[in-house]
């Protein structure tokens, strides 16, 4: 029996109809399974498409405490609600199996996985994983917490998936069985979700469970596990590593230089640090030299991630909205910094909880002003006597274009999310390079 035809005879909750939800629902609609559908607004987003398409399931709109849901068989619970949510705790307490969309992926798939989280950088190195594999000639599909949802990849024909995971759908996932994974690094988030900073690194470090090869960072030891076999990568110090041979860095591996990192199309260290990971995650697969070359020379990066954005008067600006973390702002500080003359941080939004102290020793090092507005402002500009406080965008590009000097750079690197001021990181990062790019502020 495959377990489509197992759960058919199970009463499933679909809880929480965000993106994701809905996705749930629409994949076990696809296959004859009629799943109840919860969630704790009373209009949720998808509300209209269910009622259009599938106006027969039973819904639940409102107070969770009245949904029943400790009467499911299984729950299958969207990324955004936490584990701790009374009415999914009791569900627990009273034996209901309670998994995501990830694990039901895993449960149906039988192709090889590549599995990444971590707190940054998750995205890139995914999606040059996908491009390396496209370049050797794997049909790949790529998804999860990027792009399409893992349930949807499932009809597609692929030889292999690509999975970025975030620490949520960790927490719902045990059936994964990655033929290589790696946690690329962990620096303080979501701490507003998880009691503490540890439970945060303990969630990341799941993805390592059942996976044929952990791929470790070498020098952040959150990362680390003792799940073998496995291999490590960094910029120096590594299996996957930086060396110089006559003059020029490579790409070396366990010693061998394989390829010039000037093959790499996109700049700063912590590009280079993200093509070792995938040069590390894609050791399972036949794939030459030659094929990562091509693959690494046409990558341009992605949107709102060090995104150049234009240069005016001698001054670059780069977007990094997707910095919505202080690790992430730290390793755009940490690799612009080698080519600016000096750096002009816009930074801001809501912390989340976090510590921000770890900005001290880059802002001092590193950066000429700190310009800072959202909400949680005033404590990033405390961090320095260069921060600058400011209420608005347009308000901190301004004032950023007056301290610039031609060979700086400004850059939007906020260490914050977005959802005291925009819908989401991408629309801050598109205001910004409308406020650059705008002569009228």
């Amino acid at each position: 029996m495959t377990y489509l035809s197992e759960i058919k005879t199970k009463h499933i909750t679909v809880l929480g109809l965000g993106v994701t939800g809905l996705g749930i629902v629409r994949f076990l609609l696809s296959h004859n399974i009629a799943p109840t559908v919860v969630d704790s607004r009373q209009s949720p987003p998808g509300i209209d498409w269910l009622q259009s398409n599938a106006p027969e399931l039973n819904t639940h709109f409102g107070d969770l405490s009245r949904a029943n849901l400790s009467t499911a068989d299984i729950i299958i619970i969207s990324p955004g609600l936490s584990l701790t949510i009374p009415a999914v705790a009791g569900a627990i307490s009273a034996g209901v199996e309670v998994i995501g969309d990830i694990e039901l992926f895993s449960r149906l798939n039988d192709k090889p996985v590549v599995a990444v989280t971590g707190s940054n950088g998750k995205s890139t190195v995914v999606t040059l994983a996908y491009d390396v594999l496209k370049a050797a000639g794997y049909n790949v599909g790529l998804g999860g917490n990027i792009g399409t949802a893992a349930l949807d990849l499932l009809a597609g024909d692929f030889d292999v998936f690509v999975l970025e995971l975030s620490s949520f759908q960790l927490d719902t996932t045990s059936s994964l069985k990655p033929v290589s994974a790696t946690v690329l690094n962990v620096s303080e988030d979501h701490l507003d979700r998880y009691v503490d900073y540890q439970a945060y690194i303990n969630s990341k470090q799941t993805i390592y469970t059942n996976t044929a090869l952990a791929v470790v960072n070498n020098n952040d030891t959150a990362t680390h596990t003792d799940v073998n076999p496995q291999v490590s990568f960094a910029l120096s110090g590594a299996d996957y590593c930086i060396s110089t041979l006559n003059g020029e860095p490579y790409f070396t591996v366990h010693g061998k230089a394989i390829l010039p990192v000037s093959t790499l199309g996109v700049v700063g260290s912590h590009n280079q640090l993200n093509a070792l990971s995938v040069m590390a995650l894609l050791k399972p697969f036949d794939i030459s030299p030659v094929q990562f070359a091509d693959a690494f020379s046409a990558f341009r990066g992605l949107a709102h991630r060090c995104q150049f954005v234009a240069e005016q008067s001698g001054v670059k600006y780069f977007n990094d909205s997707k910095a919505t973390n202080v690790g992430a702002t730290i390793a755009a500080i940490d690799s612009l910094s080698e080519q600016a003359q000096q750096l002009i941080v816009i930074a801001g939004g809501d912390a989340k909880g976090a510590d921000l102290d770890a900005l001290k020793p880059y802002l001092q090092d590193k950066v000429k002003a700190l310009i800072c507005f959202g909400k949680d402002a005033s404590a990033l500009v405390a961090l320095t006597e260069k921060g600058h406080l400011t209420y608005s965008m347009q308000e901190a590009v301004t004032l950023a274009k007056q301290f610039a000097t031609p060979g700086d750079y400004v850059l939007l690197a906020p260490a914050c999310a977005s959802i005291d001021m925009y819908s989401n990181y991408m629309q801050r990062g598109e205001h910004f390079v409308e406020c650059v790019c705008s002569g009228d502020l």
